[in-house]
């Protein structure tokens, strides 16, 4: 089955979208057919998801998009690991498993995706047994490598050879529960494959509503959230599959921002000042040893094995009430390869954003052609709010036409801090005008390595407002507007004069 529909492009890889049985199951005939269609029931597991793609001889594994190298973690213990962090050092627990099956039997640009079940603050289920990997689905794709980042482009999301990939390259698959009909208790019955959920399911079937459809669905929903995981503790939910439909029961701390902030609050100091300060230490220790490193034209594998050998030796000077040294050596590691990453050769970028509603030649193409002589690439962020989204697709024209080698994305607002995650690749500067420099460089106080530079305004500068309230003079917009756009005039004029 390759659940296709079900999908979201991101930058890093395929978002595996599962919509919530609650926001589906709205109708009778809706509910009717959940409960008399034939539904596979899995376990939904609480853990981060990795990417690794087949190559020839090897394997790709990638986190958010970020790739991970087998040496850069060499400075951490693998009882450390196990036992004490937090942090990206256990992703060497993958390389290592990974490293084993280099000629697994798997063909060469297939994706997996693979749950991580990594000691993470962010994550609810509280496993007994972690550090586990889950096999959830995998695609035929094509990937590139560069600085670090791994994009991939799935032709799909399938489950066809998923229990045979994990079977050869000794993963876990989620645990099927259930596969049958849920409407009837003598269906139900027939239909269990996990022997906790027969258990349970004869402690309640007898107090279930079988005979009003809307209550049974909360009952078999309180049921199946109710079946303790294989690794121990309860998992993040079900998932649901009938019809080529996927809906998914999600615990409800799931969804609890005061659960989750408690999570988060385990390794973060009681006061806000003391954890502004071991962050402002983290950065100052990972830029020290940043500057002792040599980047220039290096490989990044290289770069960060060098890293790993200082980390190892390096001491601390400074500490957290609540971690380790382990997990403080993870967060300076982090630090400094994001920092590495940042200075390699060729990978100097700079982000422009607006709303470009009309491409302006003294205003916004002069600062874009600027910043393609001083840097690597540029990424053009266009932003469209309620009053521009009539014309998202023009202001991309525009720009498409007159910079045809910038990288474009597009965002609702000017988070600066959602728009840099947003970007296909990485951001060192972003421009501003002098009306937005103070606003910039508060939004990125906290992000290392990313500035801002001022692009002043100057009295020859003829803003978009102005170009939009003559729009009808067609003079007046060639002499202020790129020449790359002219050929689109009355397409504009239209837009503008709606």
């Amino acid at each position: 089955m390759n659940f296709r529909q079900y999908l979201n492009e991101s930058k890093e890889m395929l978002d595996i979208s599962i919509q919530a049985a609650g926001k589906y199951l709205t109708s009778d005939k809706k509910i009717e057919e959940f409960l008399t269609s034939e539904v596979t029931v899995e376990h939904k597991t609480d853990g981060v998801k990795i990417t690794a793609i087949k190559t020839e001889n090897d394997w790709v594994i990638a986190y958010k998009g970020n790739v991970l190298y087998s040496s850069e973690f060499d400075y951490q213990p693998k009882t450390k690991i196990k036992g004490e962090s937090i942090g990206a050092s256990q992703f060497k627990l993958v390389l290592e498993h990974f490293e084993k099956f280099k000629n697994a039997n798997i063909p060469t640009d297939t994706e997996l995706f693979v749950e991580f079940l990594m000691n993470k603050p962010t994550l609810s289920s509280d496993y007994t047994k972690k550090h586990k990997m889950v096999l959830i689905g995998h695609s035929k794709s094509t990937y590139a490598e560069k600085f670090g980042k791994l994009k991939t482009k799935p032709s799909g999301f399938d489950i066809s050879k998923r229990d045979i990939y994990a079977k050869e390259l000794k993963l876990d698959i989620p645990a099927l529960l259930f596969k049958g009909i849920l409407g009837s208790q003598i269906t139900f019955e027939s239909g269990i494959v996990d022997k906790v959920l027969n258990s349970e399911f004869s402690k309640v079937k007898n107090s279930m509503t079988w005979d009003t459809p809307k209550i049974l669905v909360d009952d078999i929903r309180n049921l199946f959230l109710s079946i303790e995981s294989k690794y121990g503790g309860l998992e993040e939910g079900v998932v649901l599959k009938y019809n080529d439909r996927i809906l998914k029961f999600q615990q409800e701390y799931q969804l609890d921002q005061a659960a989750r902030f408690a999570i988060k609050q385990k390794y973060r100091e009681e006061s806000p000042e003391a954890e502004t300060q071991y962050w402002n230490n983290v950065t100052g220790a990972a830029e020290g040893i940043v500057r002792t490193i040599v980047v220039k034209s290096r490989k990044l594998p290289e770069i960060l094995e060098e890293l790993a050998l200082i980390m190892k030796k390096i001491p601390l000077n400074f500490a957290h009430s609540k971690k380790t040294t382990a997990i403080i050596k993870d967060d300076i590691q982090l630090t400094a390869k994001n920092l590495l990453i940042k200075q390699m050769r060729g990978n100097n970028n700079a982000l422009i954003l607006g709303k470009f509603r009309v491409l302006t030649e003294a205003g916004h193409a002069k600062m874009i052609r600027r910043a393609q002589k001083l840097y690597d690439n540029v990424v053009i962020c266009i932003v469209t709010s309620k009053d521009t989204k009539e014309t998202k697709d023009l202001r991309e024209e525009m720009i498409r036409k007159t910079f045809p080698d910038v990288e474009i994305i597009h965002h609702s607002n000017g988070n600066l801090i959602s728009i840099l995650n947003k970007s296909p690749i990485n951001i060192n500067v972003v421009y501003a005008g002098s009306d937005r420099v103070r606003s910039y460089q508060d939004q990125l106080k906290n992000t290392l390595g990313t500035d801002v530079r001022e692009m002043p305004r100057t009295d020859d500068d003829i803003s978009a407002s102005k170009i939009i309230a003559n729009i009808n003079d067609e003079e007046f917009f060639k002499k202020n507007t790129p020449k790359a756009i002219h050929s689109i005039y009355n397409k504009i004029k239209g837009s503008y004069n709606d």
